[in-house]
């Protein structure tokens, strides 16, 4: 399948819009709505009727800064697609994780 048919335009990939300094520490579920990719990068949403300024969590640009550079090292030679360094761990490492707490979905 050709790249072209995974594309997808910013108005078509939507978001929730969750309320981080209340709703998400106290694991209250639920959103207060959703906004596309769109809406989200022109620096505002309206949110119950209030309008209120958003921000990348990361900077668009600098990624394609740094994938332009990637590229150029690519394709000098300079950057090398190579085998794993180290595999990641399995069951035997011993390693442990945290459980995530289970909750209902209504």
């Amino acid at each position: 399948m050709p790249a072209i048919h995974t594309a997808v335009k910013d108005s078509e990939i939507y978001a929730p819009i969750v309320d981080y300094s209340e709703a998400y520490p106290q694991v209250i579920p639920g959103a207060l709505g959703e906004a596309n990719y769109q809406e989200l990068k022109s620096g505002k949403i309206t949110i119950k009727g209030k309008e209120v300024p958003t921000a990348g969590l990361s900077s668009y640009a600098k990624a394609r800064e740094v994938a332009e550079i990637l590229k150029m090292w690519i394709k000098k030679g300079d950057f090398l697609l190579t085998e794993p360094v180290a595999p990641l761990p399995g069951p035997e490492s011993g390693l442990t994780f945290k459980n995530m707490r289970m909750r209902e979905v209504k």
